[in-house]
């Protein structure tokens, strides 16, 4: 009676196995070894994360290989021959920790924006700060404008990373929004269950150096100001013309303006332009599949690029779901990398603009639907006529064999008789799985009468059963099937009296 519980314990030694060294590395860490902190680095650049030791046995952040180090923890230093990080980093003032980060870019403009004798001053901040690769990777005229003056945008600048109280990580909780201390400014904070902490997309690269009168945490990237919402920057953004139309004529731009936490992967012009002739017309004709289609491309959580360390699925708006991923610097979405442009942050969420449409399952015709392991069936459909029956105004469902159900014998049969043999896989109604019965009838498009079987543990229609891949598209549902359907042509009483081994 054990038996059945053998291999789950066996694929835990195998994975047990494989990640020994790496566990070893993780945990077994000497107790002399104090105030050490484990990060992940990837390997060949000088990205490293702190994040949560569950995402560590893979090995790998975004594809590419990444090792575990060991670091002083924020507020302690090494000493000569000394294991670990035992001695205390002096404590200074905000200016003064900067230096002790590194941030000594971010340093300097402090000092020549005037910045430096507040952050020096009584007080309690949290400085976000920019590292100096951030401030070099900045566009080169806003980098231009603020460097030649100094005490007023870059002065400003430097406001916008600054908080008027201490919160460190431990605080920062996610969906909150925080007021910077330029114009009341609003920085959007994330802390993701992979330990990835954002403020505007800006990822915490090293966090919580504690100030005599403040925090401060540097960040990948320089901060910009966040004013408008989704919706204001689809209605001015030039490359998206084609998706404001569809979002308007969808009703669905509305919730774009909304308060919220939206992520929006957003096709450009270039996109809709590469769907098939006709495709766009029809779902845009379609109030239902148009909205769809844009809530396809929504999430209600805010997925900042920098927090994407490996594939997770989410749910969109209109309620199935997408694989996000990254291989190298660039995102996928459902494995492919379509991703031009990432992290737009908005007051109500991030745009990354995508060079391909999303078309789920509910805004296709239901010939569509089709998989790689159904082309002939749906391709002999298309040849044969067949297609054009299935109007977008109908409800049919398609009971769709296996390619290779279908023999070289089949396919080279007279096309009338491969005709009439389709037309037994196409049913007059739209039937999904949960209202199939056993002793059901279905009638098809070739006026056939098919029988539905139901088993404990197979559903059957005449001789052919299902597996899985059944879909619901716009006008109706596909399933597939092992075997080619062959409807009865005689009862069972017919078969014997016309079999001469029964007479």
């Amino acid at each position: 009676n054990s038996l059945p519980s053998y291999p789950p314990l066996l694929n835990f030694l195998c994975l047990l196995h494989t990640n020994i060294k790496l566990i070893f590395k993780m945990f077994l860490i000497p107790t002399h070894s104090q105030n050490v902190c484990a990060l992940q680095q990837v390997m060949g650049t000088k990205k490293k994360y702190f994040s949560t030791c569950r995402n560590w046995y893979q090995g790998a952040i975004c594809g590419k290989k990444a090792t575990v180090l060991y670091e002083c923890c924020p507020g302690y230093m090494k000493m000569d021959g000394m294991r670990g990080c035992p001695a205390v980093v002096p404590i200074d003032h905000v200016y003064g920790t900067l230096g002790i980060v590194g941030a000594t870019s971010t340093q300097q403009y402090s000092d020549i924006s005037k910045l430096r004798e507040e952050i020096e001053g009584r007080g309690s901040f949290t400085f976000f700060a920019p590292s100096n690769e951030a401030w070099e990777q900045l566009n080169s005229e806003i980098h231009r404008n603020l460097v030649d003056n100094v005490n007023i945008e870059l002065y400003n600048a430097l406001h916008h990373h600054m908080v008027n109280k201490r919160m460190l990580t431990k605080d920062l909780k996610n969906g909150m929004t925080l007021v910077s201390m330029y114009n009341d400014q609003k920085l959007l904070i994330n802390h993701y269950p992979n330990g990835v902490v954002t403020v505007n997309c800006a990822r915490i690269i090293h966090g919580n150096q504690i100030a005599t009168n403040g925090v401060v945490h540097v960040i990948d990237r320089v901060l910009t100001a966040v004013g408008n919402t989704i919706q204001d920057f689809i209605e001015v953004e030039d490359d998206l013309s084609s998706l404001r139309a569809a979002a308007i004529a969808s009703d669905v731009l509305d919730i774009l303006g909304r308060p919220g936490h939206y992520t929006l992967f957003a096709p450009t012009n270039e996109a809709f332009e590469r769907l098939p002739r006709g495709v766009l017309e029809r779902i845009m004709g379609d109030k239902v599949a148009s909205e769809a289609l844009m809530k396809f491309h929504i999430l209600n959580t805010l997925q900042c690029s920098e927090a994407i360390t490996g594939g997770a699925v989410y749910e969109t708006l209109e309620g199935n779901t997408v694989e996000v991923g990254c291989d190298g610097e660039s995102l996928t979405v459902n494995g492919v990398k379509m991703v031009k442009r990432k992290d737009i942050v908005t007051s109500n969420g991030v745009i990354h603009l995508i060079n391909e449409v999303l078309i789920p399952d509910s805004a296709k015709q239901v010939i569509e639907l089709g998989g790689a392991q159904q082309t002939t069936f749906t391709d002999l459909v298309a040849q044969l006529g067949l297609a054009s029956s299935l109007r977008p105004e109908g409800q049919y469902t398609l009971l769709a064999p296996l390619n290779g159900a279908f023999s070289d014998d089949t396919l080279r049969m007279d096309q009338r008789l491969l005709k009439t043999i389709l037309q037994n896989h196409i049913i007059k109604v739209k039937v999904g799985l949960n209202e199939l019965y056993n002793g059901q009838e279905l009638e098809t498009i070739g006026g056939k009468l098919l029988r539905v079987f139901v088993y404990r543990t197979a559903v059957c229609i005449e001789n052919s059963c299902m597996v899985r891949g059944s879909k619901e598209g716009r006008n109706g549902f596909i399933h597939v099937f092992r075997q080619i359907i062959n409807p009865a042509e005689k009862t069972l009483h017919e078969m014997l009296r016309n079999d001469k081994r029964f007479r």
